[in-house]
């Protein structure tokens, strides 16, 4: 499979949202198209397919994931207002909704597996840097 095609089904989960609107779902068709085009031989097909599952999976909401009590512990220490601005370029409150599960379009809000993978990395990454911090207090000792 070519990176061309990677790239347009890449872009086609990322437009998933669009399917809610009839304007949107002619959008989404013509990349499907484009994406189709693409995928010339059947061994091509079987791979895009697998590909296009495999990256749906990422953004599949995981509401058995409960993030409130894993982080319930550290939830004082790190701005948690910090890791929704930085980390995900939303609001607080996008991420507080998330953790709490409010309730949102009446459902409950949810992180999905990417959103997860980004949650888990900024938490490593602060750690890094408090961690660096604290080796350059004790050189200076």
């Amino acid at each position: 499979m070519t990176d061309e095609l990677k790239n347009k089904i890449d872009e086609m989960v990322r437009n998933m949202h669009l399917l809610r609107t009839k304007e949107g779902s002619e959008v989404f068709d013509k990349l499907f198209a484009e994406a189709r085009k693409q995928a010339t031989t059947p061994e091509e097909r079987r791979e895009a397919g697998a590909y296009l599952r495999q990256q749906m999976k990422k953004w599949r909401k995981r509401p058995d994931v409960d993030i409130k009590k894993m982080i319930s512990e550290v939830q004082d220490v790190v701005s948690l207002s910090y890791i929704a601005q930085e980390y995900f370029k939303k609001d607080r409150s996008w991420l507080y909704q998330r953790i709490n599960g409010t309730l949102v379009n009446g459902k409950p809000a949810t992180f999905t597996e990417n959103e997860l993978m980004i949650l888990a990395d900024s938490l490593k990454d602060i750690g890094l840097k408090i961690s660096e911090i604290s080796k350059s207090i004790n050189q200076s000792l």
